[in-house]
């Protein structure tokens, strides 16, 4: 009998304990959900009011944030920003005499890093990115000779994918990167020139 109410009671603490971390768990994401949606409300207010500089911080940083703002799940459907993903992102690139170059370089670096292409926001994100890496290759270069050759070769692979292995207009595009890299660093002109054959050789 002692040996049946010692059970019982041993079941009873582990279903309490279990409950509790269940409710703390779900206290997190609601916690996580209140926290997205104030940024999401605060970054479209700021945009509003073309306060660049508040935008720029309220901007996601990683480009799983990115995808959790403008991103778009054939399963979930739009997420927050979606709709705004065109005049948000290209507002974003809009950085000159706002915010200052390398800090901007920083972000747009550690969005790209380990991202992968994707239509409508990713593709316009991408897009902006090469253009400014044609324009101002110095400012990803002073970030990507400090950082280990796998994690360059990560950002050069998502300047570079999802194209088609004929696409003409990327292979145009990789020429004018690779150009412009690899008359100022060698090591990256490689680096990129490896990632792209590898990608569409």
């Amino acid at each position: 009998m002692k040996r049946i109410l010692l059970i019982f009671a041993v079941s009873c603490l582990f279903f309490s304990c279990n409950a509790n971390v269940k409710n703390e768990e779900s206290n997190n994401i609601a916690q996580n959900d209140n926290i997205v949606d104030t940024r999401v409300e605060k970054l479209k207010q700021s945009f509003e009011q073309n306060d660049y500089v508040t935008f720029f911080k309220l901007f996601p940083d990683t480009y799983d944030e990115f995808i959790d703002f403008y991103g778009f799940d054939d399963d979930t459907g739009k997420r927050p920003l979606y709709d705004f993903y065109e005049t948000h992102i290209n507002y974003f690139f809009k950085y000159e005499e706002k915010v200052n170059s390398e800090i901007f370089a920083v972000k747009v670096y550690e969005i790209a890093k380990r991202g992968v292409w994707d239509a409508d926001g990713i593709g316009l994100f991408q897009s902006n990115l090469s253009e400014l890496i044609i324009s101002k290759p110095n400012i990803f270069l002073e970030i990507l000779t400090k950082k280990p050759d796998k994690e360059a070769t990560s950002f050069w692979h998502f300047v570079f994918n999802g194209s088609g292995k004929y696409d003409l207009q990327n292979k145009e595009k990789f020429e004018k990167i690779y150009n412009s890299i690899n008359s100022l660093d060698k090591k990256q002109g490689r680096l990129l020139k490896d990632e792209f054959e590898i990608m569409y050789k």
